[in-house]
C-alpha cells in the first residue's frame, strides 16, 4: 500500500512538472513576440516618431509653432535632445504601466494590453502624419484634437475588446514583462551552467 501511495505521488508529481514546463513554454516571451513587437510599434511610433517628426517641425517653423505650452517649455529649457529623451521615457512608462498594474491578476489581460498597444501605435503615426504635414506646409490631415479624440476612443474600446477576447478565449501567454523575465532567467542559468562546465572542462 506505501510502495502504490509512493508511485501515486511520483506520477502525480510529474505531471504537476510536466504541465508547469508546458505552461513556461506557452508563457515564453517567443511565444508572445507578438506582444512585444507591438510595444517596440508603439514606443516607436508614439514615443520617438512623434517625438523627432515634432522636433523637425519646429526646427521649420519655429518653436511657436508647436501647440503644446508644456513641449515648448521643455523645448525652451533643455533643447530639443533633452525634449526627444523626455517624451522617449515618459512614453515608455505609460506603455509600460498596464504591465506594472496587472502583473498579479489572475485573470488573463493579454488581448487587453493588445489592445492598449494598438491604440499608442496609431495615435502616435496619426501625431507623425500631422506632424510631417505642418513642417512641409500641406494640408493637415485632421486637427490635433480629433487625434486625441481617437486615441482616447480607441483605448477605451480596443480595450474592452480585448478583455472580452480575454474572457472567451482565456489564453495562456503570459504578458510581456512577465515572460521576458522568465527568459532573462532562462539565459542567465543557462550562461551560468555554461560558464560551470567550462570552468570544470579548464580543471580537468
Amino acid at each position: 500500500m506505501e510502495k502504490s501511495n509512493d508511485t501515486y505521488y511520483y506520477n502525480h508529481k510529474t505531471k504537476v512538472i510536466i504541465l508547469e514546463n508546458e505552461r513556461h513554454m506557452r508563457c515564453s516571451f517567443w511565444h508572445t513576440r507578438f506582444q512585444g513587437m507591438l510595444f517596440i510599434l508603439a514606443l516607436s511610433t508614439a514615443g520617438l516618431g512623434d517625438a523627432i517628426t515634432s522636433s523637425w517641425m519646429i526646427q521649420q517653423h519655429g518653436l511657436m509653432r508647436e501647440g503644446n505650452i508644456i513641449i515648448r517649455q521643455i523645448i525652451s529649457s533643455y533643447g530639443i535632445s533633452g525634449f526627444i529623451e523626455f517624451k522617449l521615457w515618459i512614453t515608455f512608462l505609460i506603455l509600460l504601466a498596464p504591465f506594472l498594474i496587472l502583473i498579479k491578476q489572475r485573470e488573463p489581460v493579454y488581448w487587453m494590453i493588445n489592445g492598449y498597444l494598438v491604440s499608442f501605435i496609431v495615435g502616435g503615426t496619426l501625431a507623425m502624419i500631422l506632424n510631417i504635414q505642418a513642417a512641409t506646409n500641406s494640408t493637415l490631415l485632421m486637427l490635433p484634437q480629433h487625434v486625441i479624440l481617437i486615441f482616447i476612443s480607441l483605448v477605451l474600446i480596443l480595450t474592452n475588446i480585448g478583455d472580452v477576447i480575454d474572457r472567451m478565449t482565456r489564453p495562456l501567454a503570459g504578458s510581456y514583462l512577465d515572460c521576458a523575465l522568465n527568459d532573462i532567467m532562462i539565459v542567465l542559468v543557462f550562461i551560468n551552467q555554461f560558464t560551470v562546465k567550462e570552468r570544470q572542462d579548464t580543471l580537468g
